[in-house]
């Protein structure tokens, strides 16, 4: 994973929201009629915005773009049997942390892209192993501060503001005593309670992520968030939030009901706050109490070939296309 300041990561977690995929089969009609046919293999979300690019794709390569809906963690892990068999998609998306594996093992197509200046080196980091480039990076994606429009009138901007909600009665849980849901985090998931430890110089891996053989989660720094999250879970939080299995059932419960004033969480929640018509709003998360901004783990999905596909240089362009 990869770590990004909040301003940038808020942003390009919103500059791209669609996912795309494709197969290829020498069976279909389509190409026994001597046309070249890429079927982009994508999940339902994502289908409409297929829709609407692939026609210039078609008519500048004299292919035909077939649209099959498939969940994209069940295609990455169908490709090392569905590949030999000649089933696999020609181009598909692929979660950051799955690229490097499947380049190695020998499952995706190497690629040379003619123009990589619209991404910075961390970007094109995220699908290049070994110095071979397995994809183009299309999607980052990290965490965000929702926050309730109905009931807050701007998004708060430091934890300072965040511990004044617990102060405000519209938020106290009534089964405890003292207890408030005016801001709420999943901190017993490391994902989530990463960008606090981070913030106070907290890391997994030194030298920006690369020596295994030093470990900064017990530092200084580290052990001066976890005494800040012991705040939280002692003084303000109900006591089901030190349940890691219900914790985040009960986070988005109470958001969505109205209960909460502000939660951190990720892109993927959104749909879910656009469906329950909920007025939220996102913003950065709030700078810490030390001043630091909150430093969370990054991740995302590049478009990535197979391996196997008949139409390589097709599916090379259609790569550069999509991204």
């Amino acid at each position: 994973m990869i770590l990004f300041k909040k301003g940038f990561a808020l942003l390009a977690a919103s500059v791209l929201t669609f996912g795309l995929a494709a197969c290829s089969n020498s069976k279909d009609p389509a190409s026994s009629a001597g046309k070249k046919v890429l079927t982009v293999s994508v999940e339902e979300t994502y289908k409409e915005s297929i829709e609407s690019i692939k026609a210039k794709f078609e008519k500048e390569n004299d292919v035909t773009i077939k649209i099959v809906e498939k969940q994209m963690f069940e295609q990455l892990e169908a490709l090392p049997l569905d590949g030999p068999a000649g089933n696999a998609p020609d181009v598909m998306l692929a979660a950051y942390d799955r690229i490097g594996g499947l380049g190695q093992q020998g499952h995706l197509l190497e690629i040379k892209p003619s123009n990589t200046n619209s991404f910075g080196d961390k970007e094109m980091q995220q699908v290049t192993v070994d110095g071979k480039v397995y994809g183009m990076p299309l999607v980052i994606e990290t965490l965000v501060l929702y926050y309730n429009k109905d009931l807050l009138q701007t998004a708060p901007k430091t934890f300072k503001d965040l511990e004044k909600l617990t102060e405000d009665s519209r938020f106290a849980f009534a089964s405890e005593k003292g207890k408030s849901t005016g801001f709420l985090a999943k901190w017993t998931d490391f994902y989530m309670s990463y960008g606090l430890l981070a913030g106070y110089g907290g890391y997994v891996f030194g030298k920006n992520g690369t020596d295994s053989g030093d470990i900064g989660l017990s530092n200084k720094g580290a052990v001066e968030a976890v005494k800040y999250a012991e705040k939280w879970f002692k003084t303000y939080w109900p006591k089901g939030m030190q349940d890691n299995s219900s914790a985040d059932d009960f986070i988005q419960q109470m958001f969505l009901d109205g209960k909460a004033g502000a939660i951190i969480g990720g892109p993927w929640s959104a749909a879910n706050y656009k469906e329950a018509k909920l007025n939220y709003g996102a913003a950065p998360i709030p700078t810490l109490p030390n001043g630091e901004e909150y430093a969370p783990f990054a991740g995302g999905k590049g478009w990535v070939a197979s391996k196997y596909t008949k139409e390589p240089e097709l599916a090379e362009k259609w790569l550069e296309y999509a991204t």
